[in-house]
């Protein structure tokens, strides 16, 4: 079952009333993070940053890293692996450009396209908020026969989602009170906190199950089910 968490600030809980409830606003947007709830790309990002590890001067990452990394918030990975702050836009850049020519085989995640299918089908406006390149987001849509969202949303600033969020806000006419937004990292819970937007976790993608629970999103899940039963009411 969709895992409440119940150590939530009332805003949000009033948030997520007025969104879902009875007498609310109907069917929310569904705002969708990419890398790690949609595409399984990190396998493929693990190897295109490997490949730049002389480059850039960090240390290539081994299996064992990489479910450390799973544990840790992005700020401690940097730390840890004394990645240069000023090098990540171009290390970003280079990967998500090399990243082109392998999306198309990039998997979905089991159940999401499904579950995308079926909301759009009930109504709902469906967005996504990425770091990724556009032009991968909707190469990989258009793969795996997913090409059904209203909007795709791209900021590069990795640090920044929260701004990103009410830029997506301003430019599709959209209130926090209308939003559910589903991400897989904690960087995504900050966020929706932080501009008051009711979040639902994904414990499948990049960060940890408890990792996230510690953070306190609306709701935690895992499995794509859940999701649907969550916004359905």
């Amino acid at each position: 079952m969709p895992r409440r968490v119940n150590a939530m600030s009332k805003v949000v809980d009033q948030i997520t009333a007025r969104a879902l409830g009875p007498g609310g606003t109907g069917f929310p947007t569904l705002i969708f993070d990419f890398d790690g709830t949609i595409a399984d790309t990190l396998s493929a990002i693990i190897k295109l940053v490997n490949s730049h590890a002389d480059e850039f001067h960090i240390r290539p990452l081994e299996d064992e890293d990489v479910e450390a990394l799973r544990g840790m918030t992005n700020r401690e990975i940097i730390k840890k692996y004394n990645i240069p702050l000023v090098k990540i836009p171009r290390l970003i850049l280079r990967s998500q450009k090399e990243l082109h020519e392998h999306i198309d085989g990039v998997p979905v995640f089991p159940g999401i396209r499904e579950l995308i299918v079926d909301l759009k089908r009930h109504g709902f406006r469906l967005g996504i908020l990425t770091t990724n390149a556009t032009k991968n987001v909707k190469t990989f849509l258009l793969a795996h026969d997913l090409d059904v969202f209203d909007f795709i949303h791209t900021e590069t600033n990795i640090f920044g989602k929260s701004r990103a969020l009410l830029h997506l806000f301003k430019k599709h006419h959209l209130e926090s009170n209308t939003v559910v937004y589903v991400g897989d990292e904690i960087r995504d819970i900050e966020a929706c906190l932080k501009v008051g937007v009711a979040i639902i976790a994904v414990s499948w993608g990049f960060h940890r199950r408890k990792l996230l629970l510690d953070h306190q999103p609306t709701y935690l899940v895992d499995s794509p089910g859940e999701i649907k039963r969550i916004v359905m009411n």
